[in-house]
């Protein structure tokens, strides 16, 4: 994961250097919220550019004006690794699709995706660990195995196990794959 695309593009050029020659394919993280991008690029301990940083900061309370600029800063990114050369973009959505239809409804790539996404859902999902939970998922915690039925604004779930509703602290669980 990056946001800088001349830091993929010298990846690529180290690896042919060593005789790595299989497909290196860009994993692009879209920014849809402020919080999130925090939190997975601390977690994944990638480097943000400082300009790419002020600008978050500057918005940070606008989450409209963050999606917009996710669509248009992810579309940047993608056209100069196109122009370099890259064939495949895999993006990590984090099941929010809509800033990845509009990159490549910018990109020419779709046409008219952004209009039909929906992300009423958005509200509702919740990290956990490195994976998203929200009502109807399968968690399990040394409780047992359950499925949720609320996410609270907090990160704690309330999930029926064995016929009966249990609340869980954010943390305490994870979702079954």
């Amino acid at each position: 994961m990056f946001f800088d695309a001349e830091v993929f593009k010298t990846f690529v050029e180290d690896c042919r250097t060593w005789g790595i020659n299989c497909p290196v394919v860009p994993g692009l993280m879209c920014i849809n919220a402020y919080p999130g991008f925090k939190k997975m690029t601390k977690f994944c301990k990638t480097r943000v550019p400082k300009a790419l940083e002020e600008k978050m900061d500057s918005m940070k309370d606008d989450a409209d004006a963050i999606k917009k600029f996710g669509v248009e800063y992810g579309a940047e990114v993608c056209r100069t690794l196109l122009d370099s050369g890259v064939k495949i973009l895999h993006f990590y959505t984090l099941n929010l699709e809509k800033v990845v239809y509009g990159i490549t409804d910018e990109l020419g790539i779709t046409s008219g995706l952004t209009e039909q996404s929906n992300e009423s859902d958005a509200k509702d999902m919740v990290a956990v660990g490195s994976a998203w939970a929200r009502a109807g998922d399968t968690i399990k915690c040394s409780a047992g195995q359950g499925v949720v039925k609320e996410i609270k604004s907090d990160g704690a779930a309330v999930v029926e196990i064995d016929g009966k509703d249990v609340q869980l602290a954010k943390g305490s669980y994870e979702k079954v794959f």
